[in-house]
């Protein structure tokens, strides 16, 4: 996906927030990787990109109009309060 953008400033140009979101990963790994010292301050937002690209992914593959995960219905009758 991030493919078809030559920079990070191509990608929020087009509005493509997933591309942005794997080169931004790209750039953090690059840069984890060539510099030892900064992985302590680079950790935190490298899981963060993560994360972010997971719930884009997951957002893109949803069904029209579905926004939110499913949710389920709690059945109250399984439940009671203990001694009732």
């Amino acid at each position: 996906m991030a493919d078809k953008y030559k920079s990070l400033n191509a990608a929020m140009a087009a509005g493509d927030e997933l591309a942005e979101a794997e080169i931004r990963y790209r750039l953090l790994a690059e840069t984890f990787e060539e510099m030892p010292q900064l992985r302590g301050n680079i950790n935190g937002q490298l899981e963060r990109a993560k994360a972010e690209i997971v719930r884009l992914r997951a957002a893109k593959r949803a069904p029209k109009g579905q926004t939110e995960a499913n949710v389920v219905t709690f059945d109250a009758t399984r439940f009671r309060k203990s001694g009732a």
